[in-house]
């Protein structure tokens, strides 16, 4: 009687026959180098600093499930678990955890004879002051990408990283950076004397949805050649681009090209610089590849506005510039907004990172577009002849105030702290004057409708005038690229500043030049009907 009560009390749904109520869950840890902790069901926790068995300190009911997870991995290391999931009918001690420490990212750097900090993956800076080997202190997680880039140039020298990026299957050692001295390289002389213009080919349907035919390309350089333009600023490499240097090759070779590499800015941590197929990746090729074949390619611009645009980091810029320039030997520079040259770019970035890396600047101004930093109304002038005068002497006023700001921004250059306008050779890559209005949220564009609005023939022609005598004068910029060649509608808003409209015919811009038949006869006085602010 007293025994069956005493089983009567215990619960007669316990079964002891089939063994015990509850079980333990536990196995071994192998190549444990530091603190881990694991978890059972996502509760029970247990942590281990030594490799061996292990057992959880609770117990689970017979018959249950059991889910081992690592809860915090030791430091630098990475483990896998087997057999960590089940159902439990008795003690179970075949849980595995292996670990192993993760990659480390290293390999050797030569000639370096200064201070050279690098990243991996953006972060983990390494500082250093010495040849040979290297390797960061913090490793890769197994099987995920790395991307060593250098932040910081060592003074006077250029240093390149090359095997530098992949996938982290065991610890790497075959990144190479090479240092040399940097040398400027001189622009041709012609870069001072050449008329100068930016040239886009597309006519409505932009970039990705047009084809140019060669015969568009043919009259589109006849034009620019006959009208004097013999220094063109292109925007890309890319097939068109491509078609464009081939045929000037052919057809007009004392023709010269600015030849940009337009930047994509969705790789933040520079991950595009030596894996993968993108954008980025094709424009760099492309570019690499006519600089060295072509010799009317004089030099090679690396990104537009990359910096202003805020759309990829300084850092990765400066990587993009490092290794275009490693591959060719013409001048390099990176055309972008005065803003960032002054260091007033509204990102915060400063220009300070790529300066040592070019061999000249290539700036973008435009009163037209900046109209809150100047008085354009002129209303203190009387209306009339004199107040248009005033507005756009006003105009060229703000180009070189914008100019005398890049010149005067003091860097730590090669040989020490300098001024860009000391060191560095600098061309206006962009400037322009709208002819026709395609954008009512200016203010220089939208007026009653008893104004006119200052996008004319006549105030792009004067402006045109204005910014051609400042280029190569004493203490102006050494050329100037005007903005632009040709209309492109496929550019909305932004369209109307072409000396030639869309259907390549010519505007008053161009007025007098006999060389452009087809041109229109200048005004007397030439800047007659210039608009100015009523």
């Amino acid at each position: 009687m007293t025994l069956c009560g005493a089983l009567a009390a215990c619960g007669s749904s316990q079964n002891w026959g089939n063994g015990n109520p509850y079980v333990s869950i536990g196995g071994t840890v192998s190549g444990l180098s530091g603190t881990l902790v694991l978890s059972d069901n996502g509760t029970d926790n247990v942590t281990l600093t030594t490799n061996g068995t292990f057992h959880f300190g609770l117990q689970i009911k017979n018959g249950s499930t059991y889910s081992v997870t690592v809860n915090s991995p030791p430091q630098n290391q990475t483990c896998s678990i087997t057999n960590g999931t089940g159902t439990a009918t008795q003690d179970v001690s075949t849980v595995s955890v292996a670990c192993a420490n993760n990659p480390t990212i290293g390999g050797t750097v030569s000639g370096l004879s200064g201070t050279l900090t690098l990243q991996d993956n953006g972060g983990n800076n390494l500082t250093l002051n010495t040849n040979g080997p290297f390797t960061f202190t913090t490793p890769v997680a197994p099987n995920q990408p790395y991307n060593v880039t250098v932040l910081t140039q060592p003074t006077g020298q250029t240093c390149v990283v090359t095997q530098g990026s992949g996938t982290a299957t065991a610890a790497v050692t075959n990144v190479a950076v090479t240092c040399t001295a940097f040398t400027l390289r001189p622009l041709p002389a012609y870069y001072g004397s050449y008329k100068a213009i930016g040239y886009g080919a597309y006519r409505a349907g932009g970039p990705g949805n047009e084809n140019v035919s060669d015969a568009d390309i043919l009259q589109d350089l006849g034009l620019m050649h006959d009208a004097g333009y013999l220094l063109i600023r292109l925007f890309g490499a890319d097939a068109t681009s491509t078609s464009i240097i081939k045929n000037a090759a052919l057809h007009f070779p004392d023709i010269r090209f600015q030849l940009g590499i337009y930047l994509d800015g969705t790789n933040a941590q520079c991950s595009d610089l030596n894996n993968g197929v993108s954008v980025n990746q094709n424009e760099i090729q492309t570019a690499i590849q006519l600089a060295n074949t072509y010799s009317n390619v004089a030099t090679v611009s690396v990104g537009n506005e990359t910096s202003f645009a805020n759309n990829l980091p300084v850092n990765c810029l400066a990587q993009f510039i490092t290794t275009v320039r490693s591959q060719i030997t013409q001048p390099v520079t990176a055309d972008d907004d005065y803003t960032f040259y002054a260091g007033l770019a509204s990102s915060g970035e400063k220009p300070d990172t790529i300066l040592p890396l070019l061999d000249f600047v290539s700036i973008h101004i435009y009163p037209y577009s900046d109209y809150s930093e100047w008085s354009w109304q002129q209303l203190n002038v009387t209306a009339g002849p004199a107040r248009a005068q005033a507005m756009m002497t006003a105009a060229l006023t703000l180009a070189q105030q914008d100019y005398g700001q890049v010149a005067s921004y003091s860097y730590k250059g090669n040989s020490g702290t300098t001024t860009i306008g000391a060191a560095l050779p600098i061309v206006v890559g962009e400037t322009g004057w709208k002819a026709i209005e395609t954008n009512t949220s200016s203010p220089l564009e939208t007026f009653a409708a008893t104004q006119s609005a200052a996008a004319t023939q006549v105030n792009q022609k004067w402006y045109y005038d204005l910014v051609g005598a400042w280029s190569g004068s004493q203490g102006g910029p050494l050329n100037v690229f005007y903005f632009d060649a040709f209309d492109e509608s496929w550019k909305g808003t932004d369209n109307g500043w072409g000396i030639w409209d869309q259907n390549r015919n010519p505007r008053y811009a161009l007025c007098g030049l006999n060389a452009v038949p087809t041109a229109p006869t200048c005004n007397n006085p030439v800047y007659l009907n210039a608009w100015y602010f009523q």
